[in-house]
């Protein structure tokens, strides 16, 4: 039985196989180790979601191949593999496609699945039952989940640099902010665009994310320091 400890950083399976270049994504996350290898915008998006999220601590990216015949999990596929080399057994093999450790020490495996994919492929239902059987945590998440207005905020939060509130900007978005106020009224009080992302990630200010992408008519609104808002992924 693999259990994962954090040390083994390698992801459990590879994009690349033999006589097929799959498309990959190649991004970073300041939740995960190195560069991480997606194959899908829903898994690309997933992970920045994760990166976002206040709930989640670290990100692992194709953590390990679990057996869902027997519950037991290696660091790769291939391990598996090899372990029942000259055999006739044949495993079930299943590597998802991350683990979420959160700040509450739990953990929940994750898998982006499109619906259209989940439609064509009812057997995968059994998936998320046999991880419920062996005692994991596990969430599905699909596009209808991410919407695109959503996705394409949740990006220009990730990739926005972030721009220090000054202790006058802190106390006036903590105290003075009306309930309610557009974007551009906000660029008109001297905080510019890039610190209103900051703003909004780091819990001053919220946003209904999943309505439109962030423009002048924006409304934005108090959050007290709450990051719920950011709170998207069905874990």
């Amino acid at each position: 039985m693999f259990d994962y400890d954090g040390k083994h950083t390698d992801p459990a399976r590879t994009i690349y196989k033999r006589g097929l270049q799959k498309k990959v994504n190649r991004q970073t996350s300041g939740k995960a180790f190195g560069i991480v290898d997606t194959e899908s915008e829903l898994e690309s998006i997933t992970l920045i979601a994760a990166d976002l999220d206040p709930r989640v601590r670290r990100v692992r990216p194709q953590p390990c191949t679990f057996d869902l015949n027997t519950g037991d999990a290696y660091p790769s596929k291939q391990a598996l593999m090899d372990a029942v080399h000259g055999t006739r057994y044949r495993p079930w093999c299943y590597t998802p496609d991350f683990l979420l450790e959160l700040v509450d020490g739990s953990k929940v495996f994750v898998e982006s699945k499109h619906t259209r994919f989940l439609e064509r492929h009812p057997t995968f239902s059994a998936v998320p039952i046999a991880m419920a059987d062996y005692g994991h945590r596990y969430a599905i998440v699909t596009e209808r989940m991410l919407p695109r207005p959503l996705q394409r905020n949740l990006r220009t939060l990730k990739v926005s640099p972030t721009v220090p509130l000054n202790a006058d900007q802190r106390s006036w978005l903590i105290d003075d902010c009306p309930s309610s106020l557009l974007f551009r009224e906000i660029e008109d009080l001297g905080f510019g665009r890039n610190r209103v992302y900051t703003a909004i990630r780091e819990g001053y200010l919220a946003a209904k994310l999943d309505k439109t992408p962030f423009n002048d008519r924006t409304v934005l609104m108090p959050s007290a320091g709450s990051t719920a808002h950011l709170e998207v992924l069905p874990i």
